[in-house]
């Protein structure tokens, strides 16, 4: 059995006006959502990316336990994200990038990595780091064509451009890693904020003078700040240990999960995490996102269909 012991932090940074990202952590289930579009419209995208995937998942009789549930639950979010944009044409546009892990077996030690746009999911293991997700950015295209390199990445002028959203499209793309979890690994999940600002190496030190996931949390948002703070910057930090017993709640809220800190210019940072409430939608959210669940699984098995026919 995996139990997870959680931090979070977000704080607007040193340039923006308002935070347009969002995040989620309950029992199993942790992403990180980084909104963009005008008139506060990415606020509303990453808000209902979390709470529909917090809706599927709380929902669902054991939650998401597969791959393909994560990805049709990713795809849903999408979806309402779109349809909002149809119904409110002040939202045009609107749309947010994802990253974040279900738990889809606890006792197998089984979990699944999902991604949508340029926010990062890194693992701590055996004292290394390393990058779980792939950004769809620009600029990671020119990285992988050798065009420039991964330093050059975090200043380049395109670097903003992502190649995938949720909410623009009625369909979207959803990468998904499956992965069996070791005790001690730690999942750092971000959004673009801190990867802008904050070279691997950076995050790697902070990881190491960290004295928890809260601590590691708000270190990891201070450094952006520290940089520059051009962006909002949102850290989720999840911590697992292999547990002989079953429990029923597996998930353990740090007990530091209220915060401040400062920083040189007296920028006060405050994390807190959310009330249990502010991550359960209303009931009629439940219905809508339950058919929009039902709608983009019948899409897909009629495409699939479809394909086979022909």
């Amino acid at each position: 059995m995996i139990r997870a012991t959680v931090g979070a932090c977000t704080d607007v940074g040193r340039v923006r006006d308002g935070n347009e990202d969002s995040f989620v952590v309950i029992d199993g289930l942790y992403f990180v959502a980084d909104g963009m579009g005008g008139h506060s419209a990415g606020e509303v995208a990453s808000a209902i990316a979390v709470g529909t995937l917090s809706d599927l998942h709380s929902s669902a009789d054991g939650g998401l336990v597969d791959e393909d549930q994560v990805a049709d639950a990713v795809s849903t979010a999408n979806l309402a994200i779109f349809m909002e944009a149809i119904e409110d044409p002040s939202k045009a546009g609107m749309g947010t990038t994802l990253t974040g892990l279900v738990v889809t077996d606890a006792v197998a030690h089984k979990i699944v990595v999902a991604n949508v746009g340029d926010s990062r999911t890194y693992l701590w293991r055996h004292g290394e780091l390393r990058q779980v997700t792939k950004d769809h950015s620009h600029v990671q295209s020119l990285v992988d064509r050798g065009a420039i390199t991964r330093a050059e990445a975090r200043v380049h002028f395109q670097r903003n451009i992502v190649l995938r959203a949720m909410g623009i499209e009625s369909y979207v793309d959803v990468d998904t890693f499956p992965l069996d979890v070791e005790d001690g690994d730690r999942f750092i999940l971000c959004s673009d904020g801190l990867v802008d600002e904050a070279a691997d190496d950076e995050i790697e030190a902070e990881i190491r003078e960290a004295s928890g996931v809260q601590d590691l949390a708000d270190r990891l948002v201070n450094l952006a700040n520290r940089n520059g703070g051009r962006d909002n910057t949102t850290v989720v930090v999840v911590d697992f240990e292999i547990v002989d017993e079953p429990t029923v709640n597996a998930t353990t809220v740090a007990d530091e999960s209220s915060a401040t800190i400062g920083s040189d210019d007296e920028h006060e940072l405050i994390c807190t995490l959310p009330p249990d409430d502010a991550s359960r939608p209303s009931p009629w959210f439940a219905v809508g996102a339950w058919s929009m669940f039902a709608l983009s699984a019948a899409i897909t098995v009629a495409v699939m269909v479809s394909a086979f026919v022909s």
